[in-house]
């Protein structure tokens, strides 16, 4: 939103500042241009007032031209130096020498013309008097008063008009004086005022010319001036129109690219969080919107965030407790259907256990009357039978141990202790002397809070397992200690190991891989273990061994840990 605002304003002040620079430069050089014609306006009355002056040839109209002069001089000389740098240094400079010269020369053309008063008063006068002297008839008789007073006319020409034909016709009229009367003194000194004339018209016609030369030169360099400044104003407004034409291409062709770039960019942030929106609706909700600062969608994203914070850990604490629902799910089924084998046991291990007797008695009473008369394959049949019965009897053990189910007596004891005592007591019915047993424990001492008689026939099964899965032969290697407050305790053999198959069934009664057993040694562990509120696991490895891991927690089962 930020940037869809910032930029058109930008846009807008930047075409304002050169809008705003863009007239004042056209201001500026109008100002020069009125300058140009101001300068030039006051050179024509200049011209004019020359014209006057070339015309009347008198002081009076020198004055005039010359105050106008000073005018223009004036005029020139006020402008600062500043616009004189940007109309044209060099044009100012060459206008006011220009002006210099052209006064200097308008005075000297003054005083030129004051001489040729003076040189045609002369010229009146010796005319005059070379009439008289022709009219005196004392000169030579080709000079007649007629060529007198047709060279007085041409004079009169020549003065009026002052043009090539009539100086040439004076000058030949003048050639046939001197031809005609080479030796007259009145002809020499008319003949001598008129070449007189004839210089001092010479002189000023070349001053008028220099004259008119710098006059033009003021009108080209104030034509110049006033041209350059309307060429550049043209030049701003071409210039200008190139650049608007210029400005609305680019606004046709890059003003939709634009607007769309800058749409896209403030409705991306909406789009992420749309994005992140799906995925979480489909069940991944880790993501989080990206949060950006000055984003116009940053405290829309905080609030989506923690919304999904809240989420996350309700949906983490529903999880814990659907784990654990389902988890005491299967341990109330377990419990079930360990109930229902127990009663079943129980009830089988009842009926069996008075003919069980009744059998175990007889064939001990008739193995104690046997005497040496006793044929050896009946004596072989009673041992036989009273060894099978004492097999029964401890499967008919088993089935009531697991079957009674009691509650644990928890009472103080030394867990290293209750180790050693179960391996020893295993020792009474399982041959061992082949088996390296080793107990390593973290302390000296881990007092527990357990049933001593349950957890040393957990002990006992444990060993018992690990010793016939070593074939009696082999390493078992009891760990004890403390672990984040829990008591742990691992059993591991160097027996042959259990395939997958066999460790996923291995708590379950009945389930067994050996010829004679009952599947019900690791079934009572199971209970045991979890009536004390503890976990047992299992990993094993073909080949290599099997690890039992039992975890007791210590809250209710360490004294002084």
């Amino acid at each position: 939103m930020i940037i869809g605002i910032a930029i058109p304003s930008l846009i807008v002040i930047l075409g304002g500042l050169l809008s705003y620079e863009y007239l004042n430069n056209v201001k500026k050089r109008q100002g020069f241009v009125q300058i140009a014609d101001n300068l030039k306006e006051q050179l024509l009355e200049v011209r004019r007032n020359e014209k006057n002056f070339l015309l009347h040839k008198d002081e009076q109209y020198y004055k005039y031209c010359q105050d106008a002069l000073n005018v223009f001089s004036n005029s020139v000389n006020s402008i600062s130096s500043e616009i004189v740098v940007e109309i044209g240094k060099d044009d100012f400079l060459l206008l006011r020498n220009s002006i210099q010269t052209y006064s200097s020369l308008i005075y000297a053309l003054l005083r030129n013309y004051e001489q040729e008063t003076d040189v045609i008063e002369k010229v009146r006068e010796e005319g005059r008097r070379l009439e008289n002297y022709v009219a005196a008839r004392s000169h030579t008789r080709e000079l007649s008063t007629d060529f007198i007073l047709n060279l007085r006319r041409l004079e009169k020409n020549y003065m009026l008009f002052r043009d090539k034909n009539s100086f040439s016709r004076l000058e030949s009229a003048l050639s046939q004086l001197k031809n005609i009367t080479p030796f007259c003194i009145e002809c020499s000194q008319y003949t001598d005022s008129i070449e007189n004339l004839f210089s001092i018209y010479q002189k000023s016609d070349s001053m008028v010319n220099d004259l008119q030369v710098i006059g033009g030169k003021l009108e080209e360099i104030t034509n110049r001036i006033a041209n350059g400044e309307r060429q550049k104003i043209n030049s701003f407004i071409n210039k200008t129109q190139r650049n608007l034409l210029l400005a609305l291409v680019l606004l046709c062709t890059l003003g939709p690219l634009f607007v769309y770039k800058t749409a896209n960019l403030i409705v991306a942030p909406i789009k992420r969080l749309a994005q992140i929106t799906r995925k979480i609706s489909d069940g991944d909700i880790s993501l989080r919107a990206p949060i950006r600062e000055h984003d116009e969608t940053y405290l829309l994203a905080n609030s989506f965030n923690s919304m999904l914070d809240h989420l996350q850990l309700t949906q983490e604490s529903l999880e814990k407790s659907m784990e654990l629902l389902q988890e005491k799910q299967a341990q109330l089924i377990e419990t079930k259907k360990l109930a229902s084998i127990g009663t079943l046991a129980s009830g089988v291990a009842h009926e069996l256990n008075n003919p069980l007797n009744n059998i175990y008695t007889t064939a001990q009473r008739l193995i104690k009357k046997s005497g040496d008369e006793c044929p050896p394959y009946i004596k072989t049949g009673l041992n036989d039978i009273f060894s099978q019965t004492m097999r029964v009897k401890k499967i008919v053990g088993d089935l009531l141990e697991f079957a009674r189910g009691r509650e644990p007596q928890m009472r103080e004891v030394e867990l290293n202790n209750l180790i050693t005592a179960a391996y020893k007591q295993l020792g009474n019915s399982v041959r061992h002397e082949n088996v390296k047993f080793t107990l390593n424990s973290g302390r000296d001492e881990i007092p527990v809070l357990v049933d001593p008689e349950q957890m040393e026939q957990v002990f006992i099964n444990l060993f018992a397992n690990a010793i016939d899965a070593m074939s009696g032969e082999g390493s078992l290697t009891v760990n004890t200690g403390l672990d984040s407050g829990t008591v742990k305790i691992t059993v591991s053999d160097t027996g042959k190991g259990m395939p997958r198959e066999t460790i996923e069934k291995v708590f379950e009664p009945f389930f067994t891989t050996k010829d004679k057993g009952t599947g019900l040694g690791l079934a009572i562990v199971f209970n045991i273990v979890q009536k004390h509120n503890g976990q047992i696991s299992v990993e094993s490895e073909e080949g290599k061994g099997t690890t039992f891991t039992i975890t007791l927690p210590g809250k209710n089962n360490i004294v002084g840990g």
